[in-house]
């Protein structure tokens, strides 16, 4: 099916205003575009709280679906998306794409006019979760079925999404913490190099693994959160670690395995060699490095498993029919004795 990629910006705010993004995602802030008019979705009275929601549409309709992801250049978004246009028709669902580009202020347009547009479900990854609350909200009392996707909005506002499905990142983040322990159980000093700044993936990364450290002999030394998804800043925050710490660094979490890209460029150009390297995510470049040495562990997340139990659960809430609101999907770990054993990913 051919591929349908829009990207919405609307110069209006919400009528009651916008959540400020406390940390803005990234260097790749998209270009501001001429606005666009779209239909203002008709008011409708407030459900009492303890009232179930309506179905969004009647049993077998087809279902109108946006995704609305961070960027469509994250190559996990891209797949994500090729996996539900791939599969949208055994779920009678059509779903169309809108660029975030990283930007929360095109990701809430997107949102809002998509609620002008009558669609019956939304597929929401935002950069900043906490900067599409209001849309989010104002999606819910439209009727619109709101599903998470890989990032959950703060649990005090979790009443106004409907699902959410994805990997537990502070579980994540925990399995990172243990492959230190267990590499070094005597103790060792390491550094982390997280995601964007604010987004739910990062904040729950950090949080699980330095819980998970809690008690044992892992030291960080130094920790520093991206500006954006970028393999080319975690190379820089890498190169300023080094500077400061030298050879004390004997490991190094990233995020993510791109990112784990950088760090490990850096450390070739710093002619150091050996140190233990652990990211998340279970993309092409992270089994590639695990493959080659340069990279240790890869706690890998199945994005054709997230995606399409997406779209399974939507389709029961829209049926009326019993459905998690809450879906885990599980977590690989991959290391260099079973990475050939596991599916090779194409993102």
């Amino acid at each position: 099916m051919k591929k349908k990629l829009m990207v919405t910006v609307l110069a209006a705010s919400l009528a009651f205003g916008l959540v400020a993004c406390g940390n803005a995602a990234g260097g790749d802030a998209a270009p501001e575009t001429p606005a666009e008019s779209a239909e203002e979705a008709p008011a409708e009275e407030e459900a009492p709280a303890e009232e179930a929601a309506e179905p969004a549409a009647e049993e077998g309709k087809t279902l109108k679906v946006a995704y609305i992801p961070n960027s469509m250049s994250n190559e996990m978004n891209a797949y994500g998306y090729k996996i539900m246009e791939e599969h949208q028709g055994d779920y009678n669902m059509e779903v169309t794409a809108f660029d975030g580009q990283y930007d929360s202020q095109t990701e809430t347009a997107a949102i809002t006019n998509c609620i002008g547009q009558g669609y019956d479900a939304l597929i929401l990854c935002p950069s900043d979760i906490n900067a599409v609350i209001p849309a989010v909200m104002q999606a819910k009392e439209a009727g619109i079925i709101v599903a998470m996707y890989s990032a959950d909005l703060p649990e005090e506002y979790r009443e106004y999404r409907d699902i959410f499905v994805g990997v537990d990142d502070t579980e994540a983040g925990k399995n990172a913490a243990t492959a230190f322990i267990e590499q070094f159980p005597d103790g060792a000093k390491v550094i982390e190099v997280g995601g964007t700044a604010g987004t739910d993936a990062q904040i729950r990364r950090h949080d699980g693994f330095n819980s998970g450290l809690e008690g044992s002999g892992i030291e960080v030394l130094d920790y520093q959160a991206t500006d954006s998804w970028s393999s080319n800043e975690t190379m820089a925050i890498t190169e300023d670690m080094i500077v400061k710490y030298g050879s004390d660094i004997q490991g190094i979490f990233c995020h993510w395995d791109g990112g784990a890209t950088g760090c490990i460029e850096a450390l070739k150009n710093a002619g150091i060699e050996g140190t233990y390297i652990v990211a998340i995510d279970g993309s092409r470049s992270g089994f590639d490095q695990v493959k080659d040495g340069t990279q240790n562990v890869c706690i890998s997340q199945n994005v054709v498993n997230i995606s399409l139990k997406a779209l399974e659960v939507i389709r029961n809430a829209a049926d009326g029919k019993d459905f998690e609101a809450e879906n885990y999907v599980p977590l690989d770990i991959v290391t260099i004795d079973n990475v050939e054993e596991l599916p090779y990913p194409e993102w």
